[in-house]
């Protein structure tokens, strides 16, 4: 087992496994994740529906525009769906091939709309059961352990992003520049797109969140915050760092403080940790250096899992396989930010740490 489809079919079989313990007749999928989704359990990250009977033929739906790429792509059986206005009919003619009254059909009801929703509750001969807190974190929760040299390949393309964009920094140049040569970087060492819109902030744009870049140009003293996210082989890294272009003690101690966050998280990463109590840790450290609370979650999972999600309410507990982001920042606005963002894989005896560039 060595090839990214390989770890597909593992996933396929791990769903027909999960069906079975949760009596589903049927599995209804959309996709999700900008494809995320069903690259990770059929190959291609196109398609609209996925209908698995828990006896008969897997079918995977897809419109005309992409027939051609999903269909050499998948490994799972393809059929062209006729229109947009067809779509639903279409897919619940085959579902209730494979069902009857009183059939119970999973799907993770949160990613149907309020159309699509009324289309099955009237025209699918099965019943509904919610599988999105069970069946598909299960399915859907992480790496297989050989499947763990995807991501660490595209965890380095990260890793060259963020270095090349720390070596362009100079007074004058742009945030368009900066990522310009972040992307050609990555781009040419093998990444095949970007999972999302590459972040180049600097100044006072640093403290914003997610701030796209412009046409700012880079000061002396300034902040950049660089976030980007290569993809290749179905897989995507996501690193923030934060540089400083000169020096300014101000600044600086908002870097170490936030390096020290990080890595507080990172030293009580390992498998039965409690997602909860590794963000509480971030915002501890944060608080005790006199910074303020940040506005999101300390991490969440990559590559199109489920899990786990590291925020304040979360519930979900580290194990084998999970690969997640630890990104804390801290926001000065008018002033500017911080972040930082390491990827991490739980592996049997502990965790990799998949990004390696320098913090500092």
């Amino acid at each position: 087992m060595s090839e990214p489809v390989d770890f597909c079919k593992k996933r396929f079989s791990h769903l027909k496994q999960q069906m079975e313990e949760h009596e589903l007749d049927l599995v209804y999928l959309l996709n999700g994740g900008g494809g995320a989704r069903f690259k990770r359990i059929a190959n291609t990250p196109t398609g609209v529906a996925l209908i698995v009977p828990i006896d008969g033929q897997p079918k995977l739906f897809c419109y005309s525009v992409n027939y051609i790429s999903t269909h050499e792509e998948s490994w799972i059986p393809v059929e062209q769906l006729e229109s947009r206005a067809k779509a639903n009919m279409q897919i619940a003619e085959y579902a209730n091939k494979h069902l009857k009254k009183g059939s119970k059909v999973g799907a993770p009801t949160g990613d149907f709309n309020h159309a699509s929703l009324t289309y099955f509750n009237e025209n699918f001969s099965g019943e509904l059961a919610d599988i999105s807190g069970d069946v598909i974190p299960e399915v859907f929760y992480g790496l297989y352990p050989e499947e763990i040299k995807f991501q660490r390949k595209v965890c380095r393309l990260a890793d060259i992003a963020c270095s090349a964009a720390r070596e362009a920094m100079r007074t004058g140049i742009t945030e368009y520049e900066l990522a310009a040569e972040a992307e050609y970087a990555m781009r040419t060492e093998g990444a095949e797109f970007t999972s999302f819109d590459t972040i180049i902030s600097t100044g006072p744009r640093s403290a914003y969140s997610h701030g796209w870049p412009t046409s700012r140009k880079l000061k002396k003293g300034d902040f950049m915050l660089v976030d980007l996210g290569p993809a290749a082989d179905g897989y995507a890294g996501d690193e923030t760092r934060t540089f400083l272009l000169g020096k300014n003690p101000k600044k600086e101690k908002m870097l170490a403080t936030m390096d020290k966050a990080v890595q507080a998280v990172i030293d009580n990463i390992k498998p039965g940790a409690r997602c909860k109590e590794l963000d509480a840790i971030s915002r501890r450290v944060l608080k005790e250096h006199g910074y303020p609370d940040y506005p999101h979650s300390l991490g969440h999972p990559l590559s199109g899992f489920v899990t786990p999600i590291l925020s304040k309410t979360s519930e979900h507990v580290l194990k084998e396989g999970m690969i997640f982001t630890v990104e804390p920042g801290i926001y000065l606005p008018g002033y500017g930010g911080v972040r930082m963002e390491e990827n991490v894989v739980i592996t049997s005896d502990g965790f990799e740490q998949l990004t390696k560039s320098p913090r500092l």
